[in-house]
């Protein structure tokens, strides 16, 4: 379902441990996914509001040796099994099985993961968003001129709010919970689209 106010070209860019579902560390069953309170149902919001759903994420315990590119894409079975009884689905996965030592270009912070897929569904990054909890996430959106929202969902959060006050890193929106920062969006998308038809 789309509504009148957004296009495809948006998209709501997610980092997925620490903002989706508890961050344990490293991730690599699909019994060790445990969503935050309210997620499907957050994430259902953002599909009827007609943007893209994209997941953005490091997964460099495959570089570790730790878990396989068949592993997790077992873990995002698993995610998707739980979001779908709420009528909620993700368009898109990018992440970066890289080692942190590797030098490559798609692990956050820098942009590569953002940048892949804006090439792939020709995304306009100034009609998008990002959600994260991590200095790296806020970092890529800012790289990549993505409006950046920071949830207080992990033990990196409160980092990230340091890094903002001493100018280091640029924040959008912070927001308690996943749930709230869809709220945010939700409510800049229906601002847009209403500046939108105010000029027609």
């Amino acid at each position: 379902m789309s509504n009148m106010f957004t296009a495809r070209s948006t998209a709501v860019f997610l980092d997925r441990d620490g903002t989706l579902n508890h961050d344990t560390g490293y991730v690599t069953t699909p019994e060790q996914l445990v969503l935050f309170p309210g997620v499907p149902e957050a994430i259902a919001r953002l599909n009827q509001l007609g943007a893209m759903v994209l997941l953005v994420t490091n997964q460099s315990a495959i570089g570790r040796g730790m878990m396989t590119i068949e592993g997790l894409e077992a873990i995002h079975e698993r995610l998707a099994e739980m979001i779908r009884p709420y009528g909620a689905w993700i368009d898109g996965i990018f992440f970066c099985p890289h080692h942190p030592q590797d030098g490559c270009e798609c692990r956050k912070p820098k942009a590569g993961l953002i940048n892949q897929a804006v090439n792939r569904f020709a995304l306009d990054v100034s009609q998008c968003y990002l959600v994260g909890d991590k200095r790296s996430d806020l970092e890529a959106a800012q790289t990549a001129s993505v409006p950046g929202v920071l949830v207080m969902t992990s033990t990196y959060s409160a980092d990230v709010v340091r890094a903002r006050d001493a100018g280091q890193v640029q924040l959008d929106y912070i927001a308690d919970s996943f749930v709230h920062a869809v709220d945010w969006i939700e409510q800049q998308m229906m601002s847009r689209g209403n500046r939108i038809r105010q000029y027609r």
